[in-house]
């Protein structure tokens, strides 16, 4: 009897950080004006450096302007720059504690980096003045999470949808935590949702795969996986799964070629797998 380890890696989702003007330009000076235009023009052009150049100007110019530190920050972000992007944003926030958009961003961007515990310090003092943003319940919810409190963070997300409940990304989250308290129809009740509402969110279907796959609903998991790759999930374990999925239905010819793709992705279990399974392919032809 062959044995197969699926490896477990449940995908979340944030709302991503507002584009660098975002809810800047209220009360702007010109000068702060025409940086941000520029800067945001340059940088939905793809130009990033040269918009990181628009901004540091400016910056060298006045360093207290809030507005082109979370411009600055968010194209920090976007690289992936976190250090950066947390040093821009903590001092747009110092300059500007009542713009809650700036915390929310220095929230994520220490989420990011590996620092829920500041991150839930700044999604709270954002709800301390507005409680029924589902936007920051949504982000406080996956801070919780990270930290292991997945009772809060159902909560939060709960709550989120209350207020709104036409967030599939929200609904995707409250399945993750869902299924690590160990309720499993709640989960996929909530990815059949965040599907209805989204067809274009991989997440979900990588999701529900899983979800179908550890219930021996194996079409219904290769069909979820395929979608999930079709809509641009690329990582070594949406491939693996699939091609779980696929020799436990026979197929070996794709599941040798799945497992192939895992391993160029850094899923080392899959590297045997994609070796005993084009021998087997090649013994059958």
């Amino acid at each position: 009897m062959n044995s197969w380890f699926i490896p477990i890696q449940w995908c979340m989702v944030f709302v991503l950080i507002v584009s660098p003007i975002g809810c800047a330009r209220v009360n702007s000076g010109n000068g702060v004006s025409t940086a941000l235009f520029q800067g945001e023009q340059l940088f939905n052009e793809g130009r990033i450096n040269e918009a990181e150049k628009i901004f540091s100007e400016a910056l060298r110019e006045n360093s207290h302007q809030p507005e082109i530190l979370n411009a600055r920050g968010y194209v920090y972000a976007r690289r992936g720059d976190w250090a950066r992007a947390i040093k821009d944003f903590e001092q747009s926030v110092r300059l500007a504690p009542q713009n809650h958009q700036y915390t929310d961003n220095l929230g994520i961007a220490n989420l990011q980096a590996g620092f829920p515990e500041r991150a839930l310090r700044n999604f709270s003092q954002i709800l301390e003045h507005v409680p029924d943003s589902p936007q920051t319940l949504n982000h406080r919810g996956l801070a919780f999470s990270r930290l292991g409190r997945y009772q809060e963070a159902i909560r939060d997300y709960s709550k989120a949808l209350q207020l709104d409940n036409h967030q599939s990304e929200i609904y995707l989250n409250r399945a993750v935590d869902y299924v690590k308290t160990g309720l499993v129809n709640e989960a996929r009740r909530d990815l059949d949702e965040a599907i209805h509402l989204n067809r274009s969110l991989p997440q979900a279907y990588e999701n529900r795969g899983l979800l179908a796959l550890g219930n021996g609903e194996i079409q219904l998991a290769i069909q979820d996986f395929t979608t999930a790759i079709r809509l641009g999930a690329d990582g070594g374990l949406v491939h693996y799964n699939r091609a779980v999925a696929l020799s436990m239905a026979g197929d070996l010819v794709n599941a040798a070629q799945e497992y192939q793709l895992a391993c160029e992705r850094n899923v080392l279990q899959s590297c045997s797998k994609a070796i005993h399974s084009t021998t087997a392919v090649q013994q059958l032809l």
